[in-house]
């Protein structure tokens, strides 16, 4: 790891005030110019290309749809931004350890939280889902057919 020069260092979300103000200013972190972070976005983004569907992930959001249903959307829009603030940093599909507070009781593997993220803000912020930046459109438009056929 390299030194950082003093204006980098000052830049840097090095206190209270400033991780406040960032997060008044971009809540979603939507405007982070974090090149390491978009370097490991593009990676994933063509690892999921070159997968295809994500069938794990399609049943994943299945059952967040499952999970959701008859939660008022404040309620969900709370969990989604709730999930949003956590993974802030990055989630890694090969992590098996993650909480939600306002999901008690349930520990979600990388690819399930990421289902979670995408199927909270697609019910509670759907104008913002795009912004989440995970290539997840053709596994959300399956889990959505699959739940209604598993609800009859």
């Amino acid at each position: 790891m390299g030194w950082l020069t003093k204006k980098e260092y000052r830049t840097k979300r090095t206190d209270i005030d400033n991780l406040l103000e960032s997060i008044e200013k971009d809540s979603y972190d939507l405007e982070s110019k974090d090149f390491q972070k978009q370097r490991e976005m593009d990676k994933f983004q063509k690892t999921q290309e070159a997968m295809g569907t994500n069938m794990a992930v399609v049943m994943f959001m299945v059952d967040a749809l499952q999970y959701f249903d008859g939660i008022p959307k404040e309620e969900i829009n709370k969990i989604a931004l709730e999930i949003a603030t956590q993974g802030a940093q990055g989630y890694r599909p090969d992590k098996k350890d993650y909480e939600i507070d306002s999901i008690p009781g349930k520990i979600f593997s990388g690819y399930q939280i990421l289902a979670y993220y995408y199927v909270s803000w697609s019910l509670a912020i759907p104008e913002m889902v795009a912004q989440l930046q995970l290539p997840y459109e053709e596994e959300y438009k399956l889990a959505l057919t699959m739940s209604k056929t598993t609800d009859k």
